[in-house]
């Protein structure tokens, strides 16, 4: 079943003669519980394509669909429910609130539905991620590694019809890379979350089922 479908995707700034095309004419699908990655260099289009997919961003033209449901038409208050409820993102830097504990960070968007957290999910992702034993911790308290670890489950602690990753290992040591890179295929495999990341490191995005190349806004390639 397609998951995520993305057609003739266009985002312009400017206009006339000084138009520019961040993303031009881009368009795929992603089934259900597929891993697939979008890699580029810098300026290629691949963040402003996730933007849009998360509905943080609006297209200049084209649509986006997520579990059935066209997004690109929402108003602000409903894609604003929407994303909260159905779509997860994990960031490079965590955006973690500070004040908030590991579990309150993971819970948040559960408590901004003015909804009361299922303890035995929350117990399945903590134990699944690892940081069962840091729930009460603040965020620095915690390595780097760790906050990802929390900014992952508070991704999918509401089992989001889709897992956003914008560079989620571009803040990160070689060895916590691995870590995540592992816990992100575990989430996919174990869960059957549909995940699609974003990165402009090869060896990263080869761990994918499907790899999407962008460059100069569209899409350039795809393996897998």
């Amino acid at each position: 079943m397609k998951n995520v479908i993305v057609e003739h995707l266009v985002k312009t700034y400017g206009s006339g003669e000084n138009t520019v095309y961040a993303v031009n004419d881009v368009s795929f699908e992603v089934e259900r519980g597929e891993f697939v990655a979008v890699v580029g260099a810098s300026g290629s289009g691949k963040s402003t394509l996730m933007h849009m997919i998360g509905g943080v961003d609006r297209p200049t033209g084209g649509r986006i669909s997520i579990d059935g449901k066209e997004i690109t038409g929402m108003k602000p208050d409903t894609m604003a429910i929407f994303r909260r409820r159905q779509i997860g993102i994990v960031y490079q830097f965590y955006n973690l609130i500070p004040i908030l504990t590991a579990e309150e960070n993971i819970t948040l968007p559960i408590d901004l539905d003015r909804r009361k957290p299922d303890p035995a999910r929350l117990n399945e992702v903590l134990r699944a991620l690892g940081i069962e034993d840091k729930r009460r911790f603040l965020p620095n308290q915690l390595s780097g590694g760790q906050q990802q670890r929390v900014s992952i489950a508070r991704a999918i602690i509401n089992e989001p019809a889709l897992l956003l990753a914008d560079e989620p290992t571009g803040n990160l040591d070689s060895k916590a890379t691995d870590d995540i890179v592992s816990l992100l295929k575990m989430t996919n495999k174990t869960f059957g979350q549909t995940i699609i990341m974003i990165t402009h490191d090869l060896s990263i995005a080869a761990q994918a089922d499907r790899v999407l190349t962008m460059s100069d806004g569209r899409l350039t390639g795809e393996v897998g």
